[in-house]
C-alpha cells in the first residue's frame, strides 16, 4: 500500500476531534517493530505519542527507532514500568533526572531497588522537594507515605532526611509489620482511584510484601481494592512475579476474571504474561506465578511463545485466543 501512494503520516481522529492516533502509533501498540522501521522508511515522522507509547515495551528497541531531540524527558513513563534496561537507555541519552523527578517517581510506582539504585548512581538527589502531585514532598517522606519500605531504607543509607508527618508514620509502621490500620488520606500520586489508602493494598502487593498484604485482609481490606491504572493487588501482584502473594490472594478470592481497564482489558494472568516480557521485576517469580494462576483457572487470551519454557508448558494445551505475547 505504501508502495501505491497511502501515506505513511496517516492518523485516525479520536475523542471527537480531540486527538488524533498516527499509523506509527499503532505500530508501535501493536509491538510490531518491522512495521515502525517500514513507516519510517516512507517517511513517517515520529511523534511524541508513538514515543510515549513505545516505553510500554522492554528495553530500547522501539526507542532508538523513534527518539528525537527532548524525548528523553519522558524517562518517567518509562518508571512506569519494572524495566533496568529501558532506564539505562534513557540515562544514556541525557534524561535529567532531577529536573524529571524520575526519583519521586519511581518511589510512587512502587520500582525495585535496582532502578532505584540506578537513579541514585546517576545523580538523583534525595532530599529534592517533589515539584508537582505532592508538592514539596521529599523522597524519603514519599516511600513512608507509600508504603515502600525497601526504598525509604535505601534513601535513608545515602542520607536521605525528611520530617514525616503523622499519615507518613502511620503507612511505614504497616509496612514494617507494626500495625494494620492505614490511615484515612489522599494517594499522593495521579492514578490511583479513589481518594482514600486503598491503594497501598495493590503497592504492597506488587511489592511482594505477602505478610503485610495478610494482615490488611484479615483487618477487613476488600481483596479486589483497585489501585493505580485500576489494577487489582492480584494484577499488580502478577505483573512483578510475586507468586507468595499471588497465591494468598487467590486464596483469599481475587477475582481471576477481572479485566483492569474495561472488557477488553488484561486479566490477572495477562498481567503476568505482560510482566514476563515487558515488566520482569528482577525478584519475580514469574513461572511460580504462572503456576498458580494456571492452577486457579485464570483466563488468558495470551499464547505462547513466551521466552521462557517453562510458562510456555504451563500454558499449552489452554483453550486461548489466537494472540501472541508482545
Amino acid at each position: 500500500m505504501l508502495d501505491a501512494g497511502a501515506d505513511p503520516a496517516c492518523h485516525t481522529v479520536e475523542q471527537n476531534g480531540e486527538s488524533r492516533r498516527s499509523a506509527l502509533f499503532d505500530a508501535v501498540a501493536r509491538g510490531d517493530l518491522a512495521l515502525v522501521r517500514l513507516l519510517l522508511e516512507y517517511g513517517a515522522p515520529p511523534d511524541e505519542d508513538a514515543f510515549y507509547r513505545a516505553c510500554e515495551h522492554s528495553g530500547g528497541a522501539f526507542l532508538d527507532l523513534l527518539h528525537r531531540p527532548g524525548f528523553e524527558r519522558l524517562i518517567v513513563r518509562k518508571l512506569d514500568f519494572e524495566d533496568a534496561a529501558g532506564l539505562r537507555w534513557f540515562l544514556d541519552h541525557g534524561a535529567d533526572v532531577n529536573a524529571c523527578r524520575a526519583l519521586h517517581h519511581a518511589i510512587a510506582r512502587g520500582r525495585g531497588t535496582t532502578v532505584l539504585t540506578m537513579l541514585l548512581d546517576a545523580g538523583a538527589d534525595v532530599n529534592l522537594p517533589w515539584d508537582r502531585w505532592d508538592v514539596g514532598r521529599r523522597p524519603l517522606a514519599l516511600a513512608a507515605r507509600c508504603g515502600h519500605l525497601a526504598a525509604y531504607e535505601l534513601l535513608a543509607e545515602r542520607g536521605a532526611r525528611a520530617e514525616l508527618d503523622a499519615v507518613d508514620a502511620a503507612v511505614l509502621a504497616v509496612a514494617r509489620g507494626e500495625s494494620a490500620r492505614l490511615p484515612a488520606a489522599p494517594p499522593p500520586v495521579l492514578g490511583v482511584p479513589g481518594g482514600g489508602s486503598g491503594w497501598l493494598l495493590g503497592q504492597f502487593a506488587q511489592l511482594g510484601r505477602t505478610e503485610v498484604v495478610r494482615t490488611l485482609l484479615d483487618a477487613g481490606m476488600a481483596v479486589d481494592t483497585r489501585g493505580w491504572s485500576n489494577f487489582t493487588p492480584l494484577d499488580q501482584a502478577a505483573m512483578h512475579g510475586r507468586a507468595r502473594t499471588v497465591r494468598l490472594l487467590v486464596e483469599r478470592g481475587a477475582d481471576l476474571h477481572d479485566r483492569a481497564f474495561d472488557e477488553e482489558g488484561p486479566t490477572p494472568l495477562d498481567c503476568a504474561l505482560w510482566g514476563l516480557r515487558h515488566n520482569r521485576a528482577a525478584d519475580g517469580d514469574y513461572p511460580g506465578t504462572v503456576a498458580v494462576l494456571v492452577a486457579a483457572g485464570a483466563p488468558t487470551r495470551l499464547t505462547p511463545p513466551t521466552g521462557d519454557a517453562a510458562i510456555d508448558a504451563l500454558l499449552t494445551g489452554r483453550g486461548t485466543e489466537d494472540r501472541k505475547i508482545r
